[in-house]
Order: structure tokens, then C-alpha cells, then sequence
């Protein structure tokens, strides 16, 4: 046979990093030094090639410990001997957000950068839980990768190694895929003897050759925390196998020569579109949606602080020249995140220690992005001049100018507030929520303490703040003087200090008084909340109005019905609401139900065990906040189900009571309904669900996904066989949407930070709150009989006496109403608008212009921000057709650039008086640079 028809055997050195997992991050550390040590040892000696998983973070754990080595290991990477990246960690795909995952490339890219390495040029994801439609799309669009590596998630239909993925069968860009049906230890703990070796390779060989259209085979010869099999480097050459060609490679090379056999055989490699979620071939492990729910609650929250809220904000401070832009700040918080987004960590299906140690990292990212968004707003604030009228400067973090938002700000109670003006002098009810005194300083002293205290104070400063006013007034008992403070940043009117210590000084030499309870607040500050449209990813200036043409009713409600032009609700004695849509005349029965099944499964995959429906008990309902805007109703119940499952774990044993208190907030002008549910997990081995119940059936869902909409299929397929039994569980982002095919009705959820849902049935749709189980692995139970990991106790992920607060919303409407309708309303459930109140007077800057608008709902903003000093943004188009958008920009810019992650532009164009036009294929990923 001739040389280029025979089989071309390649087997890639590598291993799979878990930096955390079923040991803490510090243990495997360990493991990770020994196993660089012994490969720099080995390049030492000999040429070897070793790849270093699909990461770069690698490189920074190995440097902390051996600094010293450093030139060493970046040599041979330099060399081509070890490969690293193109990812800074390997995430999970479904429960990070999308700019997660474009920071993930751009941590990495700026990494290889900064040490002057190559990355793989290729997207490696060997272990994620399945695979996002996004991927081929990120990739394609954004980076010069031109090949992608994938395991689970695959089903039946893909028949072969090579093909080509898209996002969806509309768009335009695609990449080549190569599946790994045997996952990427194929060829994991090869035998050190030449014959069994040769035997077992092989077998890996015809086990590949179904998969195979052309003669080229992938052995990855590495599995989790492997070190490198030294004796394959005197062994391979050894090898004959008839008609092959066998060699040690790195993957660069493999995937090279695949794409040369498909060219010169003109293989028509299969086109295959969308997202890759079944679990026939591999366990797809997706109830790890919702182990640990904190988890997830907190990486969304903070990914939404740092997106919408601290980046956009200093953008538009540092475009104005008024701050210098917190670049490292914000890139280190970003860094903390990622840090807990591999699968094995943001998934829950850790040991404990591991998930208790990613609490620092989310605290650390937190609080840099809190902190750079208090920065942003104080120095807002500071720079402001008298003026006659009190205002508003309120951010509107969304991609919607028609959606009302909710804007909630504070101010003196001193000021009757009774409306809020538009720009174009609308007017809007206003409503207040809270009255609260914001304390700075609290205390009960005795005489002594005073005198001694009066002797300290410099003056009319006291800490960082000014004395303004000081009151003083007996207590109830006679015995006590109330001393009360007001306080201000700025010094207010007149203060003298020496009057101040002489009325005290008198009221001590009195002797009237035990005790001194002395309060230093800013005074009463009032609460206030208005609900308006606003400029989308803008500031927007609101005039706050003491007087008011004509005032509005209050909206008439009691605790059983409430009717507004949108619906008519009752409660029911069980705590469930009968939702009437007027719009559509559908009546939805028994909404916001409570489903609680067993769980005998563990952190990867839920083991269902009946019953499920707890009994419902001492259900209280009042109305706790009302006006002319919105009532929210508190309803208190007991949920009364199983506390454990027995120890053969065949049915569920014990009584626990789940207090729950839920606040529901139903508008006068707004078809939403927002929906806050608090309890204490009292119980083990349960999956708790709360659930809506359609009077329709429905074959799919339009779920939220990275950078758009996917509709999917509600029911799983049916297989004979499988690794992981398949369910409707599915993965979102912000909402879930499911229309009537037979008529005009639609019903959408949204939430945040939740990201478990399933339409079951064809009818509910069940949205969970906790997954309490005791195990990382086991395999003693229908769904997956097979391991997932070490078989170890995690009592931690049976969250008892852990508190919970769950935040979603639901709108019943008309099926006819677009898909960006539902998106925006998803984000302005989510992302309410950031409020400045200035009393009397007004920022000295101007911030109200937009840097950037977009003229089609359809196009959509993920992020604004700057980067090395220039003005980035992120576009995608939601629609599955081309479309021509008109932008308009701040006449600041006169050029744009579409570039790639790492910089690299594709394409140029100028800036006319403000505006530009951008032509997006359908599901486009557009990123833009603006000098």
C-alpha cells in the first residue's frame, strides 16, 4: 500500500486539569507541579510532546510555585513541544453567561501575550456537559480558530469524526467539528509491554474506524490529572501495524492532516446545526444545573454587576474625561470569576471544601465590581452646582427603550415627591416603598463617656462626614436624651462647634440624665420608586416633581383579587393564583404550585422518587405595599413533606416543614408579575419546583441561550439504550417561553440566576429552587448506572438550614409578540435602572447622550466597555434572517473597526455625522472597536 493511503495513527500526550474537583484546589496544585516537574525533566533529556489541556491558568498555578522554572516551560512551549489554551479555564458552557465565555478567550489571549507563547489554534472543549449553539458561532465570528474538539452532548445522528457545526441551519459561519466519540482519554494508561501495546492500539483504532470517513485517527492518550507515559517515547517507533503509519503528535499536527485527507478525498463532511445536549453516548450530567444553587445565583450576579452596570457606567465617565477607566480593577474581578467557572466548580459537583472555597473568589469579584460602580457614582454625585429643581440621572442597563423600567431612588424626606418628568415632559406616578434613617453611628453611653468623648471631637467633623443639625429630646422613661445627628458629606448652612459643646456640657452638669443615646444619621431618607421607559444602555435625566397636575387613585386591590387591564387574579385557599389573560381570554389555573420529589441521586443527575406534591398548610396572606404604581401581596405557607430518603434508598422517610414567604408584585400599567420567594431547605434528598401549569400542551420551548433564542424540543427523544437516562430538563439564561399552537396564548417566566427549567408534560413549566443531595457520585439508581466521579459524601450539597432567596417573574400574552419582546422584558425584570437623586441641584456634566443606539430591536447589545483604551462594543443579531441596522454613535468617533477577540481586524469603516450601517448575517456575533 502507499504511503498516503495508509491508516495515519496520531497519539497526543496530554491530560485533562481539573483544578478543583473531588480534592481542593491546593491539593491538585500539588499533583499539577509534580507533573510539570517530571515533563521539564523529560524535555531535558529527550524531544517529547505533551499537551497541557484546553488552558492557560495552568501556566499561572505552576509559576506561583516554581518561579523559578518559568523560562523553562515558556521555552518548550515557545518550541512546540507543549501545547496550552486557547482557553484561560475550560468552562462550563450552559451556566456561565456570554461575555463569560468571550472574557475566557480574552484572558487567555492577552496571557499568551504577555508571556509570548502560542495558543492552540483550535477550540478545545473535551469534557463540557454538552455544548451551547454559541460555540460555533463565537468562534467563528470572533477568533481565527478554524477547528473545534468536542465529547459529550452528541447524539446519534452525528455518524462521523468530521463535520461541520453551525449555530443553526440559517447561519452563515460555520467551523469544522471533530467528535470524539470515545471521549478524550481514548487512549488513556497505555501498556508499558510493545505487544499488548500494539494490541490495545489497534482496537482503539477499529473502535474509531465506524466514526471514520477518512483514514485518520485521534488516540488522546491522557484522562484526568494524568502524568505524561514516558515509556511511549521508546515504544511507539517499535510499533508495526500493517498499513499504518503511527507517531507521537500534539493535536495541531492530527488536526492539520485531517483537514488535508478531506481535501484531497473531497469528503463532503456532514453539516450539523444547533446545540449538542443528549446523554445516550455520554452521561450529559445536566441536573448539575441545580446543585447548589448559590452557585449559580452568584456568578450571574456578578457577571450582571460587571457587565451592565460597572463597565458601561465607566465608559461613559472615561469618554467624558472624568475618570480614568478601572481597567485592572475590572479585568482582576473578571479573573475571580472565571476562576469559578469550570465545570467541576460552578456545576456543584465538587466536595465540599471546594465549593466552600469558591465563596472568596465570588466575594473578591464583588466587591471590585461594587466598588468601581460606588467610585463611578460618587464622583457623579460630587460634581454637581445649585439648581432650582431636585433630579434624577438614572442608567438603563438594557437593550430596551420601550419596556418601562423600574426606578427606584432615595431623597430627604423633607420633600413631598409626587411625580417623575421625562426629557420630553411626561410625567409618571411616583410611589413610595420605605422610609428608613440610613445610621452612621449608634449608641447608649453614659454621662461619663459623653464628657470624655466631647473632649475628642475636632470639631464639626466627625469621621468622614459633616455635622449639619443636632437634636435633642427626652425618652419615654424620663432617664435617657435622645441625641440625634444629622449629618452630610458636604457642610451644610451654619454649625458652631463651641455652641454645640456648651448646650451639651449644660445638659450634663443638669444631671437630668442616666443615659445618652446619641444617633448620627443623614436624616430620614424616604424610598421611592416610579415605573417608566428609558433610553436603552443610557443615562437618562428625570426631574423630580413636587407638584402634580392631576394625582393618581390608589390601585384598588384587596388580598384575594386583583384586577388590572391585563388580568384578573384570585388566590386560591391553597396558596395557587387563577390567572384570567384578558388579552387572549385564557384562563390559567392553579399558577405558582409547589412540586417536591425525592431525590436519591447525587450532585450529577437527579434520581427521582415519588410522591412529589407536599401538602400545603397555614397559608396567610396580606397586602404589604400599595399605591397608584403596584401592590405586593406577602403570602405565608407551609410546605409539609419527607425529610431524607431511607437508607436503601427506595422511598422517602421522615416529616420537615419548608416555611415559605413569597411577595408578589402585581402592576397597574405592566402585564409583568414579579415573584420573590424566601425559605429555609429543612429537608434532604428533594428537588423543590415551583410550577405553572398551561390549560394548553406544547411540542417546544424558545429558551434564552447565549447570544439569542433557542427553540427546543420539550419532551427528550426515546433510546432503548443509553449512559444517562434522557430528560426535559434544560438549561437558560434569563426566560423560558411557551405559545399555544391552537391559539393566540403565550406564557413567558424569567429569572435570575436560576437556570434549571423544564417544560414536563407538555403542560408545566417547573422552574427549581433547591436539589438537595448527600453524594458527589453513585450508581446505585436508574438514571445513570454508571459512576460520574469518586463515590464520597458531600453534606454540604443537602443545603439544610440553608436560606434561599429566588427571584422570577412570569407574563401571560399573546403568542404574536416577538421574541425581542420577551427578551426585553427579561432584562428589565433583571436589571433594574441605576439611580443618582440630586436635591436641589445637578451633575455639572452631561451624560445623558447615548455613546450608542441601535435602530431594530432585534439587534442586540452585550456589552460596552473600553479596552486598551478604545470604545468596545458587542452586537449580536437575533434573528435567523440578514439584516441592515443603522447605528448611531457619539460624534466623539469617526471610525469603527470589526475585529476578532484578539484584536485583529476584519473589516473597517467610517462614521457619518453620528452614523453608520452594519449588515449582520442571521445569528452574527459582531464586535466593534471605535477610534
Amino acid at each position: 500500500m502507499s504511503e498516503k493511503n495508509k491508516d495515519t495513527i496520531f497519539i497526543v500526550p496530554s491530560t485533562h486539569w481539573d483544578r478543583e474537583w473531588y480534592l481542593p484546589f491546593q491539593s491538585f496544585r500539588t499533583q499539577l507541579v509534580h507533573l510539570i516537574d517530571k515533563l521539564l525533566e523529560r524535555l531535558s533529556k529527550q524531544e517529547y510532546f505533551f499537551m497541557l489541556d484546553g488552558q492557560t491558568i495552568v501556566l499561572e498555578d505552576y509559576f506561583e510555585i516554581r518561579p523559578e522554572r518559568k523560562e523553562e516551560l515558556l521555552t518548550h512551549i515557545r518550541n512546540g513541544k507543549i501545547d496550552v489554551g486557547p482557553w484561560y479555564l475550560l468552562p462550563d458552557e450552559w451556566l456561565v453567561g456570554q461575555e463569560s465565555l468571550v472574557r475566557n478567550l480574552e484572558m487567555s489571549l492577552d496571557l499568551a501575550k504577555e508571556l509570548e507563547i502560542p495558543l492552540m489554534n483550535f477550540g478545545y472543549l473535551p469534557d463540557q456537559f454538552g455544548h451551547t449553539r454559541a460555540i460555533p458561532q463565537l468562534l467563528a465570528d470572533l477568533t481565527s480558530f478554524d477547528a473545534t474538539l468536542i465529547w459529550r452532548g452528541v447524539g446519534p445522528e452525528i455518524t462521523t469524526v468530521p463535520f461541520i457545526w453551525k449555530s443553526h441551519p440559517k447561519a452563515k459561519a460555520s467551523i469544522l467539528c471533530n467528535y470524539m466519540p470515545f471521549g478524550y482519554g481514548n487512549a488513556a494508561y497505555l501498556p508499558d509491554n510493545l505487544q499488548e501495546l500494539e494490541e490495545m492500539i489497534k482496537q482503539k483504532v477499529e473502535d474509531l474506524k465506524p466514526f471514520s470517513p477518512v483514514n485518520t485517527y485521534l488516540l488522546m492518550n491522557g484522562t484526568d490529572h494524568q502524568l505524561p507515559q514516558e515509556h511511549l517515547i521508546d515504544l511507539v517507533p517499535k510499533i508495526k501495524i500493517k498499513d499504518s503509519k503511527i507517531k507521537i503528535s500534539l493535536l495541531n499536527e492530527y488536526l492539520q492532516h485531517l483537514k488535508d485527507k478531506i481535501t484531497k478525498e473531497n469528503y463532503p463532511a456532514p453539516i450539523y446545526s444547533g446545540e449538542f445536549r443528549s446523554s445516550v453516548r455520554a452521561p450529559l450530567l445536566q441536573d448539575t444545573y441545580s446543585a447548589r444553587m448559590w452557585i449559580k445565583q452568584w456568578d450571574n450576579k456578578i457577571e450582571d454587576l460587571l457587565v451592565h452596570y460597572a463597565e458601561p457606567i465607566h465608559a461613559y465617565l472615561y469618554l467624558m474625561k472624568q475618570l480614568d477607566y478601572p481597567e485592572s480593577y475590572l479585568k482582576l474581578a473578571w479573573k475571580w470569576l472565571l476562576k469559578n467557572q469550570p465545570h467541576d466548580s460552578i456545576c456543584g459537583c465538587s466536595v465540599d471544601q471546594t465549593h466552600e472555597e469558591m465563596k472568596a473568589r465570588f466575594y473578591w469579584a464583588e466587591d471590585i465590581a461594587n466598588n468601581q460602580i460606588n467610585e463611578a457614582v460618587d464622583h457623579i454625585h460630587q460634581n454637581r452646582e445649585d439648581s432650582k429643581e431636585s433630579l434624577l440621572l438614572a442608567f438603563n442597563p438594557t437593550n430596551s427603550s420601550e419596556i418601562p423600567n423600574l426606578v427606584e431612588f432615595s431623597i430627604s424626606a423633607k420633600h413631598k415627591i409626587t411625580a417623575i418628568e421625562d426629557q420630553y415632559g411626561n410625567e409618571f406616578d411616583v410611589q413610595q416603598v420605605k422610609s428608613t434613617d440610613k445610621v452612621i453611628f449608634e449608641s447608649t453611653m453614659k454621662p461619663f463617656m459623653i464628657r470624655a468623648g466631647m473632649k475628642m471631637l475636632p470639631g464639626r467633623k466627625l469621621m468622614d462626614f459633616y455635622i449639619n443639625e443636632i437634636y435633642t429630646s427626652d425618652s419615654a422613661d424620663g432617664k435617657t436624651c435622645d441625641v440625634t445627628i444629622i449629618c452630610g458629606k458636604e457642610p451644610i448652612g451654619e454649625f458652631n462647634p463651641k455652641d454645640f459643646f456648651d448646650e451639651v456640657f449644660e445638659l450634663l452638669d443638669s444631671k437630668k440624665y442616666q443615659q445618652f443615646h446619641v444617633k448620627a444619621t443623614f436624616g430620614t431618607m424616604q424610598t421611592h420608586t416610579s415605573i417608566l421607559p428609558l433610553k436603552a444602555w443610557s443615562f437618562n435625566k428625570l426631574l423630580i416633581k413636587e407638584t402634580k397636575k392631576q394625582i393618581s387613585p390608589q390601585f384598588n386591590v384587596n388580598k384575594q383579587i386583583i384586577n388590572n387591564q391585563f388580568y384578573k387574579i384570585t388566590f386560591n385557599k391553597n396558596g395557587t393564583l387563577d390567572i384570567l389573560d384578558k388579552q387572549t381570554n385564557t384562563l390559567y389555573k392553579k399558577q405558582h404550585s409547589f412540586e417536591d420529589y425525592g431525590d436519591r441521586g447525587d450532585e450529577y443527575t437527579f434520581g427521582r422518587l415519588s410522591p412529589a406534591n407536599p401538602k400545603v398548610s397555614k397559608v396567610k396572606r396580606k397586602i404589604v405595599n400599595n399605591g397608584p404604581l403596584f401592590c405586593d401581596i406577602k403570602q405565608d405557607l407551609v410546605l409539609e413533606t419527607y425529610y431524607e430518603v431511607d437508607e436503601k434508598r427506595e422511598k422517602r422517610i421522615g416529616k420537615a416543614k419548608i416555611f415559605v414567604r413569597t411577595i408578589f408584585r402585581f402592576y397597574r400599567d405592566i402585564a409583568r408579575i414579579d415573584i420573590t420567594t424566601t425559605l429555609t431547605n429543612t429537608a434532604k434528598d428533594h428537588r423543590l419546583r415551583i410550577c405553572f401549569d398551561m390549560p394548553f400542551n406544547s411540542e417546544c420551548t424558545h429558551t434564552s441561550t447565549h447570544f439569542g433564542v433557542v427553540k427546543r424540543e420539550g419532551s427528550p427523544p426515546s433510546y432503548e439504550e443509553y449512559l444517562e437516562q434522557p430528560s426535559g430538563i434544560q438549561a437558560q439564561k434569563r426566560f423560558i417561553r411557551v405559545d399555544d399552537e391552537k391559539s393566540l396564548a403565550s406564557f413567558s417566566l424569567f429569572n435570575k440566576g436560576l437556570p434549571e427549567v423544564e417544560l414536563a408534560d407538555k403542560s408545566r413549566v417547573a422552574l427549581t429552587l433547591i436539589r438537595a443531595t448527600g453524594y458527589l457520585s453513585r450508581m446505585d439508581y436508574p438514571e445513570r448506572p454508571i459512576h460520574a466521579g469518586p463515590y464520597l459524601a458531600t453534606p454540604g450539597a443537602q443545603e439544610l438550614n440553608e436560606e434561599y432567596t429566588f427571584n422570577y417573574g412570569i407574563i401571560y400574552h399573546n403568542k404574536e409578540k416577538p421574541l425581542a419582546y420577551t427578551m426585553d422584558n427579561s432584562e428589565v425584570f433583571a436589571l433594574p435602572a441605576k439611580c443618582i437623586a440630586f436635591e436641589k441641584t445637578k451633575p455639572k456634566i452631561d451624560l445623558t447622550k447615548p455613546l450608542i443606539s441601535v435602530g431594530n430591536p432585534n439587534t442586540r447589545i452585550s456589552s460596552i466597555r473600553i479596552r486598551q483604551s478604545k470604545l468596545h462594543v458587542l452586537f449580536f443579531n437575533l434573528e435567523e434572517t440578514e439584516i441592515d441596522v443603522e447605528l448611531n454613535i457619539s460624534d466623539k468617533f469617526s471610525k469603527y473597526s470589526e475585529i476578532k477577540i484578539d484584536g485583529e481586524v476584519k473589516k473597517s469603516g467610517n462614521i457619518s455625522k453620528g452614523k453608520f450601517m452594519l449588515k449582520f448575517d442571521p445569528f452574527e456575533i459582531k464586535l466593534l472597536k471605535f477610534n
